[in-house]
Order: structure tokens, then sequence, then C-alpha cells
């Protein structure tokens, strides 16, 4: 009888840790990683454009307030964001954008694309989004 218990329960838990694994991890890291490949282009364009206004809204889709898997983190009685991992990634893409090297001997400044793609698949952005996971909505 208490090894049925104990089988039980340990089936219990295991299920429970089922469904918390449901959530789709690989899925919310790509999605906030993408915001931040979108944030990265579009910020270095002042002007307006077509392909700056289509940016933004994918941009906007990948945001908390779009389908955005990461929650932003307030303080409950004062509405004070504690933590909020677009912002987070806007700050990090931001300050990566500055130290990366894309000079082409063809145009006098940075390449944005290549730029915003080298952050895009350094591992370092990778190890960032990862420092995001506590805040994926479960």
């Amino acid at each position: 009888m208490k090894r049925m218990l104990a089988v039980l329960l340990l089936t219990a838990g295991h299920l429970g840790s089922v469904a918390y694994a449901g959530v789709d991890v690989a899925a919310a890291r790509q999605s906030l990683k993408n915001y931040g490949l979108g944030y990265c282009i579009v910020n270095q364009f002042k002007a307006e454009s077509d392909l700056k206004r289509d940016i933004e809204s994918a941009i906007g889709g990948y945001s908390f307030m779009g389908k955005g898997m990461h929650s932003i983190q307030q303080n409950e009685d004062t509405l004070e964001t504690l933590h909020d991992p677009y912002e987070a990634t806007t700050d990090f893409v931001s300050s990566l954008y500055e130290k990366t090297q894309a000079n082409s001997k063809h145009r006098d400044k940075k390449v944005v694309f290549h730029a915003c793609l080298a952050i895009y698949n350094a591992q370092a952005f990778d190890d960032f989004i990862k420092t995001q996971d506590p805040y994926i909505t479960r």
C-alpha cells in the first residue's frame, strides 16, 4: 500500500513538472530574441519608411502587449515596473551595438543589418536571453 501511495505521489509530482515543462521556453526565448533583432535594426534609422513601419509592427507583435511570452514584473501597490524583459533586451542590444564592428569599405558608417545580425547570432545574446527565463509567462 505504501508503495502504491509513493508511486501515485511520484506520478502526480511528475505530472505537475510536465505541466510546468509544457511552457515552450524555446519559443519564448526566440520571441524575445526576435524582438531584440527588430529593435536593433529599427532603432538605427530615424527617418520614416515602409520598412521601418513594418519592423515596428513586428516589434509590437513580439512585445508584451502583442504576443510576447514574457511578463513585466510590477509592484502591485505602486505599479512601479520592477523588471521589464523587453526593456532589458533593448538596453542589452543597444550596448552591444555600440561595441560591434560592422564597417564596410563601401560606406563610411556602420552597416546596421550586418551589426544587428552579428548581435543576434552572438553567444552573449543567447546567454542574456536565458537570464530572462524567470519572466516567461507560465
